[in-house]
């Protein structure tokens, strides 16, 4: 019966420890303590793609959030539903999401035609939803709680008008607008904008989304566009379904012509689509390549936060995201930041649901900013989301950012050399606002190797092919190109490879050096380091050149098969991005004259190298010595208590050797002002050798006064003590350290 009541409670106690276990990794779900969001987009359909993303940005920032404990204590759930694009679908999942779920907002949709439909229900019942994808500029404005993660469609088609004819001086265009769309409203907003400019629109033709895949009706559209003046750009104001079988057909029909889009085909999805076609009969990128798109959130102009965003994205999904899943994910965020700044729990939801839309409202300036992934988030009187919008071109089947960019001037006594800009003809007037013509340089690292890993000077060496590529009338001198972290050499030298093609010039340097870094210890053994090789261009502002980073556009040149040259440490990942960094300038002495640039930056392209230590031979190195005096002092727990000078010995031994190696560990390493997850080890030895200490001088005692089993029991529990400690030490540091490692 004693065995079977045993049996019983140990059942019991397992049970009960499976199910917290499970409560604490998220195994099962408990409406009580979750928080729910909805997200509505096409999984089916011409767009599902499209959908997809949405779903997955939306997981992953829940998932993560989860993952770090929740929100206020409660974990988030997302429910994902599928409205086809279909606005009467969206229309009815809307009303159900808000009159029958306790999801406190939605995220979604990507066709503004179901925006449209589904935002009237959003008002009308009063749920905050956020788009990242429909574009219209009705879906938002004059509602309260929707907002929009990108500029509307009407606004980027008076920036593509400017920049077609302030960039390339176009004088013709033809616009297709699919009708009743957003493609619609931007190519409207186009062709008022480019005949303000003195643009002639040569053809204005609309069609129906039908009709994009229609044989006939692609003959009729390429006999009316064959007639253009030469050199005449074609505007599409075509949604993403279409687009691709609207460019194919009309480049198969018209041979290649420069082309314009808007946001919906700002993806590389556009060109992945075509690919299949291209192998057969074309080279890669012949239906794409000159394309232009207005494209928010360009991977290879995005800050560090962005970057490892679309890493941990890629390795959780296995393909890159695409700008609209960088949106999605900056939109869930968004929400989750208003959780947690109205300590919302979803106890009321109509509450809730209004303090997360007063939250986003109260968003409205740039001092009230919320933290985005692709930077701070801040909407206008409309609910748009205030952030330039990059110009992108489709280069060798990739979209990129296009070698000249747009950028706006707020004031020009703020901007240094601000005279040459305007003389040197970079400057022009669009209804009073000044904007700069700024070149982009593309750069991009290869590495070669990393050595010399010194984590107690804080440096590292470096060896890799920096390659750059620009307009030929771009002006740049490559000897003002500085590494700032450099402690020595990382001089550019001599070219080593050169090409010209097509009006760019690429060039590779082979760049040696020792950089300084920041190594971060709180983890260590468990530590990973991030080695990070930053480059700029002297003096130059982010009015005067944009670097942007060209990754999978990188010559390729011979190079080592290791990396990583030491033995202790193990490449994890590598990362390229780039950042943007207050303009400092040696012509400016004073603080004062250096204050008043403040908002004037330049752009960096930097190298972030993680690496993680080798702790299998860390351990064999360090805790091998630990263990051998963990088995010293189990063995004196094991000799007679009145034999008390060898147990002192043994003790005092044990606990020199441990100071020790404690400050062989300290040597090391830098002075840090923190503990590290390898103090703790140390500690509990400590605690180990005084506890036994401690026990030989009270065991020898109790054996003196023939107190037998006390001395038993007092030796007994020190080897319990000792082992238990131990065993906590290591579940401690797995749980904290270990198990948390990037």
């Amino acid at each position: 019966m004693k065995l079977r009541g045993r049996r019983t409670i140990l059942g019991i106690v397992c049970a009960s420890g499976a199910a917290l276990l499970m409560s604490a990794c998220g195994g099962g779900s408990d409406p009580a303590n979750e928080i729910a969001i909805a997200a509505i987009g096409p999984l089916t359909g011409a767009a599902a793609e499209r959908g997809m993303e949405l779903d997955r940005a939306v997981r992953m920032a829940a998932e993560e959030a989860n993952a770090a404990g929740g929100v206020n204590g409660k974990r988030i759930r997302v429910e994902v539903y599928d409205d086809g694009d279909q606005p009467d679908r969206a229309r009815d999942l809307a009303r159900q999401v808000a009159t029958t779920t306790p999801a406190l907002a939605v995220l979604g949709q990507v066709a503004s035609s179901a925006a449209v439909a589904a935002g009237k229900v959003y008002s009308d019942e009063k749920i905050p939803a956020i788009t990242g994808a429909a574009s219209e500029a009705r879906v938002t404005r004059g509602n309260d709680w929707f907002f929009r993660m990108l500029r509307a469609a009407d606004g980027q088609g008076r920036l593509l008008a400017d920049y077609a004819r302030y960039r390339f001086g176009v004088r013709d265009v033809a616009i297709l607008r699919e009708k009743g769309t957003a493609g619609e409203e931007f190519a409207s907003a186009f062709r008022d904008r480019a005949s303000s400019e003195n643009i002639h629109i040569a053809a204005d033709l609309e069609f129906q989304p039908a009709e994009a895949s229609d044989s006939a009706s692609l003959d009729g559209l390429a006999q009316k566009l064959s007639k253009l003046p030469k050199g005449s750009f074609l505007v599409f104001g075509t949604q993403y379904a279409e687009t691709a079988p609207v460019l194919r057909g009309l480049r198969d029909r018209l041979g290649p012509f420069t082309g314009m889009g808007y946001s919906s085909v700002a993806t590389q999805s556009l060109s992945d689509q075509l690919a299949a076609a291209e192998t057969d009969r074309h080279p890669r990128g012949y239906y794409t390549d000159g394309f232009i798109v207005a494209a928010p959130q360009l991977p290879d102009a995005a800050g560090y936060a962005q970057t490892t965003f679309a890493s941990r994205y890629k390795d959780r999904y296995g393909v890159d995201p695409n700008p609209e899943a960088v949106r999605w994910y900056e939109s869930a965020g968004l929400i989750l930041q208003a959780i947690k700044a109205q300590n919302i729990t979803g106890a009321d939801r109509a509450l809730a649901r209004r303090q997360i839309r007063d939250w986003l409202a109260r968003r409205d300036r740039p001092e009230a900013a919320a933290t985005g992934t692709a930077g701070p988030i801040w909407f206008d009187q409309d609910h748009n989301v205030v952030r330039g919008v990059s110009i992108g071109v489709f280069y060798d089947g990739h979209l990129i950012s296009a070698p000249v960019q747009f950028t706006q001037v707020t004031d020009p006594d703020r901007v240094p050399g601000w005279d040459h800009l305007v003389s040197s003809g970079l400057v022009i007037d669009v209804d009073g606002t000044k904007i700069v013509k700024t070149p982009v340089v593309y750069a991009g690292i290869d590495l070669n190797s990393l050595d010399n890993i010194d984590v107690r000077a804080g440096t590292f060496a470096a060896d890799f092919f920096l390659w750059l590529r620009r307009l030929d009338d771009a002006a740049l001198d490559v000897h003002d190109v500085e590494f700032p972290t450099a402690v020595s050499g990382a001089q550019l030298g001599k070219e080593i490879w050169t090409r010209t093609h097509e009006g760019a010039t690429t060039s590779t340097y082979h760049v040696k050096g020792t950089f300084r870094t920041d190594y971060e210890f709180a983890r260590y053994p468990f530590d990973n380091q991030v080695l990070r090789i930053p480059i700029q261009v002297r003096n130059s502002t982010n009015y005067t050149l944009v670097l942007a980073y060209g990754g999978s556009s990188a010559p390729k040149v011979e190079k080592s098969a290791t990396v990583l040259a030491s033995k202790l440490w193990i490449l994890q990942k590598e990362l390229f991005f780039r950042d943007v960094v207050s303009y400092q300038s040696a012509a400016f002495s004073n603080q004062a004259d250096q204050a008043s640039l403040t908002g004037i930056e330049f752009n960096r392209i930097n190298g972030a190298i993680t690496i993680k230590r080798d702790v299998f031979g860390f351990a064999v190195k360090n805790f091998l010595p630990l263990l051998c005096i963990l088995v010293a002092v189990v063995i004196g727990y094991m000799l007679a208590p009145d034999v008390v000078n060898p147990r002192i010995s043994i003790g005092v031994t044990a606990l020199l050797t441990t100071s020790v190696l404690y400050q062989k560990l300290a040597s090391d390493l830098p002075s840090v002002t923190y503990i590290i997850g390898m103090d703790y080890v140390f500690f509990a030895f400590f605690g180990f050798c005084v506890l036994f200490l401690a026990l030989s001088v009270v065991t020898y005692e109790t054996q003196k006064f023939k107190k037998v089993e006390l001395t038993n029991i007092l030796n007994r529990g020190g080897v319990v003590l000792t082992f238990v400690g131990l065993l906590g030490t290591i579940i401690f540091v797995s749980v904290r350290f270990w198990s948390q490692r990037a």
